[in-house]
């Protein structure tokens, strides 16, 4: 149960874009759940692309509020020059899940990056490539991305697009969740999936275009730069890929189960 953020392409703004969302780790929507306390306040991290736009490279990744993390700010002040592709979590643990640095979102992989928002049950039962190392503590997140990765590797030599093999991974779930919400990118592309069995109104996802970037977030943000009225939610059970310069966002519902 998670704050998802990404921007595809080179804003100006986009450290700002990023300091405003980091209010969400107090303000940010929850599950109409009981007894669940406000905010997701259990870690946060950031991803961003390489300058050859060929990997995603870790920026930060640390245990509490990101509201009251000075090193928020001074992670954002460390990148070299706008990247292509930025992404940052904000975490707010589902129960069960340790809250541990190692289970702090994103996760990477062979340059591929992913942060996640809601709950895989029995998400260890994932068939996943053995050649993929846990570096979690037992997140079922981390097991989500192994297994999506997975499929992505068994299919690297067909002519599918990685959008295609996402929507069968996704359509492909036996398990049961709350939601499979999630950012995976390469550092070239980013691709976004919202697919939920509970609390749309939570589990939702929206974007922005501007003239050079796509901005992605869970909750339309308030910033100066950006009109309110142009959020658009994304379908249900749709998979976004975001490519290309200036970006091109394509939709895809997801095939029927």
């Amino acid at each position: 149960m998670c704050r998802l953020l990404g921007i595809y392409g080179a804003a100006d703004v986009w450290q700002e874009i990023t300091m405003q969302f980091r209010y969400l780790a107090q303000t940010g929507k929850i599950p109409p759940e009981k007894n669940l306390e406000p905010g997701h306040k259990a870690g946060w991290g950031m991803a961003v692309s390489n300058r050859k736009k060929t990997a995603m490279l870790p920026l930060v990744r640390q245990l509490g509020c990101a509201l009251d993390a000075s090193c928020y700010p001074e992670a954002l002040s460390s990148t070299d020059g706008i990247p292509h592709i930025f992404l940052c979590h904000l975490r707010k643990a589902s129960t069960g899940i340790p809250v541990t640095l190692s289970n702090t979102h994103p996760f990477f992989h062979n340059g591929w990056a992913f942060t996640h928002n809601g709950t895989i049950y029995g998400a260890e039962a994932l068939p996943r490539s053995p050649q993929l190392i846990l570096t979690g503590d037992d997140s079922d997140s981390e097991y989500l991305f192994h297994y999506l990765l997975s499929q992505i590797d068994r299919d690297r030599h067909t002519p599918r697009d990685v959008h295609e093999i996402l929507a069968e991974a996704v359509c492909g779930l036996t398990l049961g969740y709350t939601a499979v919400n999630s950012m995976l990118s390469n550092g070239r592309e980013l691709y976004v999936i919202r697919s939920f069995k509970q609390y749309e109104d939570y589990y939702n996802l929206y974007w922005y275009r501007l003239a050079t970037t796509v901005i992605i977030c869970s909750e339309p943000l308030e910033f100066p730069h950006l009109d309110p009225t142009q959020w658009k939610p994304m379908a249900a059970d749709s998979i976004l890929k975001i490519s290309g310069s200036p970006p091109v966002v394509e939709e895809f519902p997801l095939p029927s189960r």
